[in-house]
C-alpha cells in the first residue's frame, strides 16, 4: 500500500491488514463477511494503487438493489480526497445526457 495513501475515512484493523494482505499484487480477492466493510477496503485499495500508477480505471459489478449506493455513497465517502474520481453509473435505457457520459469513456481510453 501507499504510504502516502491518505484515508477519507480511517480503517479499522482487519480492513488495513486485509488491504496489506493484497498490496499491490495485479490480482485479489476480499472474501469478507457481509458488513465488514469490504467497500471501503476496496476503495482505499483502488485510491492506493492509482496513487502508485498502477490502475487508471475500475468497473464496479454490483446487484441491482446495491450500484446505485457505490455512486452516491461508498465512493465518496470512502475515496481519498487525492484520488480524482468520476463515476459514472451504466443504465439499460439511457437518455440523451446519460448516453453522452457513457460514450465519453470511449474517449479516455
Amino acid at each position: 500500500m501507499t504510504v502516502n495513501y491518505k484515508f477519507k475515512t480511517k480503517p479499522y484493523d482487519h480492513q488495513r491488514t486485509a488491504m496489506d494482505h493484497a498490496g499491490d499484487r495485479d490480482a485479489f480477492g476480499f472474501f469478507m463477511e457481509m458488513g465488514t466493510g469490504k467497500s471501503k477496503v476496496l476503495i482505499d485499495n483502488l485510491g492506493s494503487l492509482f496513487l502508485e500508477g498502477k490502475c487508471n480505471f475500475a468497473l464496479i459489478i454490483a446487484p441491482k438493489g446495491v450500484y446505485r449506493n457505490w455512486v452516491s455513497k461508498e465512493i465518496p465517502e470512502h475515496m481519498s480526497d487525492d484520488v480524482p474520481t468520476r463515476v459514472i453509473r451504466w443504465v439499460s435505457s439511457p437518455n440523451k445526457t446519460q448516453r453522452k457520459e457513457l460514450d465519453s469513456i470511449k474517449e479516455m481510453y
